[in-house]
């Protein structure tokens, strides 16, 4: 009962951070992938940035800055307009996910299972959470309290205010699915291929799913509903109150990337080369785009079209409705992350270890 009380007594003080605009993974706390303003034609190469390292996360933009780090340890802070560097923060390791981004302060996880807040405005640390091991997922940051997974098996919720920390779950195997918040439940899966639900008051577990192998994709949520993807090559749809399976849809290879729904349609990639438009009524593939390698990264989507990246160091751009190609866009590296759109352009990093603004 007292680590509920200290739960609800730190968010009523976060309040004012729980209230300011949060930006993160995919878009919110849902995972959804959802954004309002696409890149229906490309014209061209905004800008590029380069860094010494492969960047296999997703960035995130807030006002008129990117945020990203890479797999060197190095958090950078670009204006999105030019791509001229604000800022670069130095960690102990390898970026483990896109960062959080709300009131003027970062927060990213790193390998050296830490988890750091900077200041926006300087770049410079205001503070930083140890946690048990590598942090490998992206923060998901509501009502004042970040929710986070590592290694170890252990999902946390740390205060954003101080990085108090108010509860952890240890899952018993490695989480490097990003966490979706909803309902008042956290949802994650971990290397056992189990989805676990637990509540974001008491971190005490409300249900959990087996899949028949490990889990490293995103959840996402909608409706009632809470779909993940597995390496036992099938897309599992739980339902979020019972955690009951609503359905299974099987593909041709591992999933590692989150969805994104639109009405009775669901899309997702998958490592058999092909990006998939469900039908949610049925259950039946409504097309199939061939991208001849894996589709590791999250699908987003915005004015009914999809983006998302290949192995085959491509940005697609898809018709939702038809399937269609609209356009594609090359880099020199494998694209393993969620593409994140913001003012009429589209960021996305590349295993060639530059970040690409296309419009």
């Amino acid at each position: 009962m007292q680590k509920v009380v200290l739960v609800v007594a730190l968010a009523l003080t976060l309040g004012g951070c729980g209230a300011a605009k949060v930006e993160m993974y995919r878009a919110d706390a849902h995972n959804s992938g959802q954004f309002s303003d696409g890149v229906r034609s490309l014209h061209n190469l905004k800008w590029k940035f380069t860094t010494d390292s492969p960047i296999n996360t997703s960035a995130v933009v807030s006002g008129d800055t990117v945020y990203f780090g890479n797999s060197a340890g190095k958090v950078f802070a670009l204006n999105a307009e030019d791509g001229s560097e604000r800022w670069r923060f130095n960690s102990g390791g390898p970026s483990g996910g896109a960062p959080a981004v709300s009131a003027g302060v970062v927060y990213i996880g790193s390998h050296d299972g830490r988890l750091y807040a900077i200041d926006d405005n300087t770049g410079q640390e205001k503070w930083h959470f140890s946690s048990s091991g590598s942090i490998t997922t992206s923060p998901v940051l509501l009502d004042g309290i970040l929710y986070f997974g590592n290694v170890a098996g252990d999902l946390y919720a740390v205060a954003a205010l101080d990085g108090t920390e108010l509860w952890r779950y240890n899952s018993g195997a490695a989480v490097y699915s990003s966490p979706a918040v909803a309902n008042g439940l956290v949802f994650f899966g971990n290397d056992d291929g189990l989805l676990f639900a637990v509540e974001t008051g008491s971190g005490n577990e409300r249900w959990r799913y087996r899949t028949d192998d490990k889990i490293h994709a995103a959840p996402m949520v909608y409706d009632d509903t809470v779909v993940v993807g597995s390496q036992d090559a099938a897309l599992h749809a739980v339902d979020i109150k019972t955690g009951q399976q609503s359905w299974r849809y099987r593909a041709e290879g591992p999933i590692n990337g989150a969805p994104t729904v639109k009405g009775n349609t669901l899309y997702f990639g998958a490592n058999d080369g092909y990006l998939y438009a469900l039908e949610l009524d049925n259950q039946r593939a409504k097309w199939k785009y061939r991208v001849r390698d894996w589709v590791s990264g999250g699908v987003v989507m915005a004015d009914g079209q999809l983006y998302f990246g290949s192995y085959n160091n491509r940005l697609y751009a898809i018709d939702a409705d038809s399937g269609e190609e609209a356009w594609s866009f090359t880099t020199q590296g494998a694209i393993t992350s969620s593409p994140v759109l913001s003012g009429g352009r589209i960021y996305i990093g590349s295993g060639d270890g530059a970040l690409y603004a296309v419009q």
